[in-house]
Formats: structure tokens, C-alpha cells, sequence
């Protein structure tokens, strides 16, 4: 079984030093962890999306840890700038959807994030700062 993007934080989070953490995001440096730290910390970053959680199902697959890393680039659809054309109920359904598709640990981070907040506070917008040195204004 893959560790997903939401467990994969929450352990780096809970590391106590903070240059072990800055350590774990270097090393683990991908795409989808920067997309989801942009995402939270990145006031560039504006979701068009209603805060709080959406009803949906989380899902009951087994094995859906990497699943959000395949979905990632979904994500456009959901911020400013990413489908200027996507009318809003169908943007809302989409989300929902996606939820839907992903562990649910992942989905918990996705809305939380949608929310500009990390439910991990051993994740700061320092340690991003220093682990991406370019990622944020």
C-alpha cells in the first residue's frame, strides 16, 4: 500500500524538528505537493468555491492512497484563472466528484486547503517557505 499526499503530510508534520520537516518536503518534492502548499498558502492561489465541506460520499475503495496524485491536475477548475469558461454548478459537481474519487484522508485535506487552512499545524507557511524557496510570493 502507497502513502497518500494527506498521510504523507501528516507524518511530516508531526516530525519535531523543523529541519527535518523542511528535509521530508525537499525530499519528497513533487508536483502535487507543491500544487496543495500553493494551495493553502499562496494568496495568488483564490478558490471559487463555497467554503466549508461539500456533501459527498467518501469513497470506499481500497487502495485509493495515490489516487489524488493522478487527479491533481484537476485542481485548475477549482481556482481563479484555471477554467474562466466552467459554469459554477458544474465547477461545484466536479469537486464533489473529485472528493468522491480520493482516499478519504486526501478528500478531508482537499477541503481543508479549498479553506486556505492545513489541518496539520506542523506545516507552516515558513517551513514551506524554506523547503520551496520560490514556490511563494
Amino acid at each position: 500500500m502507497h502513502v497518500g499526499v494527506a498521510e504523507f503530510l501528516e507524518r511530516t508534520s508531526k516530525l519535531k524538528k523543523k529541519q527535518d520537516k523542511i528535509n521530508a518536503l525537499k525530499f519528497n518534492d513533487s508536483y502535487v505537493i507543491r500544487s496543495v502548499l500553493q494551495g493553502v498558502f499562496d494568496p495568488r492561489v483564490v478558490w471559487l468555491l463555497p467554503e466549508g465541506e461539500p456533501p459527498y460520499s467518501p469513497c470506499t475503495l481500497p487502495d485509493q492512497q495515490n489516487m489524488f496524485v493522478h487527479q491533481c491536475r484537476k485542481l485548475q477548475y477549482f481556482v481563479s484563472g484555471g477554467a474562466p469558461n466552467l459554469k459554477q454548478s458544474k465547477r461545484e459537481l466536479l469537486f464533489t466528484e473529485l472528493l468522491e474519487s480520493i482516499h478519504p484522508a486526501d478528500a478531508k485535506m482537499l477541503v481543508s486547503i479549498k479553506d486556505k487552512k492545513l489541518p496539520w499545524p506542523g506545516i507552516t507557511e515558513d517551513v514551506v517557505r524554506e523547503a520551496f524557496p520560490n514556490l511563494l510570493p
